[in-house]
């Protein structure tokens, strides 16, 4: 039924470079690192991710896809493999499903793809997600905040932006120096690439201070010319861990009637000539079918969370609940390059309101469940990745009205008492620029010393 899109070749060969590719959106990070430093004025403001979506260059036949069952990874590596930039972007920033480390994989290939195809604010936005990302993510290991501070570095300096790359390599050489996690292979690779940046840009003093901090640790370890592997993501609280949704009958038959629909849709797009105007007819099944689910949804998980034996199993629902919003949001924002309910996007107050106010009942979840705890430190240390987690989503456009300034202020308590207790080292800072906070990575401990 679908033609077109996978009638142009989807054999197994190019399935197979598709999911190269995917390997290679997440283990590409491996060639660089970078950080926020001393050099944090180099920035120069904070742009919606959510502003930046075009809904007017998302290609919707392919968009579509990601509602008839295709993983978003999948429609993310189409459109990067069309050149649909503005429809993997779209397709990244709304996604439920991709991990941190993919999104930041997928952003700077974005990155990169906007920069080549000149449109240097989109990559620069998509850069400035990264460090976002990077600075805050509670699953994404040091080794890869690193790596994802170099990139970001990298192409900002191919973009002319100077101050921000440097910035971004000031963060990079902040995690080799002072990270208990990064192994000594690792940490000298990171510094002798930043030397190179550094005296690319004309910081003699930084890149010297890398070159001796390269060979100390090299000495100081044994020079190795082997390449070791480094993970990207690190163990997190338990209860931030996805869990499957139980879907019921009904949700499920709803499910199936969009997904039929919204599969005519796209076979309709991809054979009318361009301009021609969707029949009121399929335009109102697949509105329709998406309000019936919607509806179905809405009543499937008020009587699944009431009849809920645990916390956990109540806070994947709720999860579940708040990954159906985030898809409804992107739809009353023409995420999918066409006006799917119009109704939604006249009313788009009305769809924000009800995401934050899932976003919310999923943080009081999180709370009821962190207060079981008996220790203080693991309370703090669960409050830790969740108040990270809440912050990164509501500065990415995804918690509409979540409230900043409060949740920026209960995560500098926890910080400053896990410091105080010898937990934590690396960990997010807030400075204020126009009275818009920003986030950077500080330390709260000397150099790491080598043997």
């Amino acid at each position: 039924m679908i033609r077109g899109l996978f009638a142009q070749g989807r054999t197994r060969v190019q399935r197979a470079m598709l999911g190269l590719l995917a390997l290679l959106i997440v283990t590409g990070l491996v060639t660089g690192g970078a950080y926020l430093y001393l050099r944090f004025g180099g920035s120069s403001g904070w742009s919606s991710p959510v502003a930046g979506l075009r809904s007017e260059k998302v290609n919707p036949p392919l968009a579509l896809l990601g509602l008839t069952g295709m993983s978003d990874s999948e429609v993310v590596n189409w459109a990067l493999a069309s050149g649909e930039l503005d429809t993997a972007y779209a397709a990244v920033l709304f996604s439920s499903q991709l991990s941190d480390a993919e999104q930041v994989g997928n952003l700077l290939l974005l990155g990169q793809g906007y920069a080549e195809a000149g449109d240097k604010d989109q990559a620069r936005l998509c850069y400035q997600q990264v460090n976002l990302i990077a600075t805050l993510s509670p699953t994404l290991s040091d080794f890869a905040k690193a790596n994802s501070y170099m990139e970001i570095g990298e192409g900002l300096a191919e973009l002319g932006n100077r101050e921000e790359a440097l910035s971004n390599y000031d963060q990079a050489q902040t995690v080799a120096v002072h990270s208990p996690s990064v192994k000594d292979q690792h940490r000298a690779d990171i510094l002798g690439q930043l030397a190179t940046e550094y005296e690319a840009l004309g910081e003699k003093t930084a890149a010297s201070e890398c070159s001796t901090l390269h060979a100390e640790i090299l000495y100081s370890s044994g020079e190795s010319t082997e390449s070791a592997e480094g993970s990207m993501e690190q163990p997190t609280a338990p209860f931030l861990m996805h869990i499957q949704e139980p879907t019921g009958a009904m949700v499920a038959s709803y499910e199936q009637r969009r997904v039929e629909t919204v599969l005519a849709l796209i076979d309709f797009l991809q054979g009318a000539a361009p301009g021609t105007a969707i029949p009121h007819d399929l335009a109102t099944e697949v509105a329709q079918a998406l309000v019936n689910e919607d509806n179905a949804r809405r009543t499937a998980y008020e009587d699944q969370l009431a009849a809920a034996s645990s916390m956990v199993l109540r806070i994947g629902m709720a999860d579940a609940q708040v990954d159906w919003l985030i898809l409804k949001y992107r739809v009353a924002l023409g995420g999918y390059g066409l006006r799917l309910v119009p109704a939604w996007e006249d009313d788009l107050a009305h769809v924000e309101s009800e995401l934050d106010a899932a976003r919310g009942e999923l943080l009081s979840m999180y709370n009821e469940q962190i207060s079981t705890f008996s220790d203080d430190a693991a309370k703090d240390r669960a409050w830790y990745d969740v108040l990270r987690l809440e912050i990164q989503q509501g500065r990415l456009g995804l918690h509409p009205y979540y409230p900043e300034e409060e949740l920026i202020s209960q995560l500098t308590a926890v910080a400053e008492r896990l410091i105080g207790s010898g937990d934590l080292v690396l960990h997010p800072e807030v400075l204020y620029e126009d009275d818009i906070p920003l986030f950077r990575l500080g330390t709260s401990e000397e150099p790491v010393s080598n043997p």
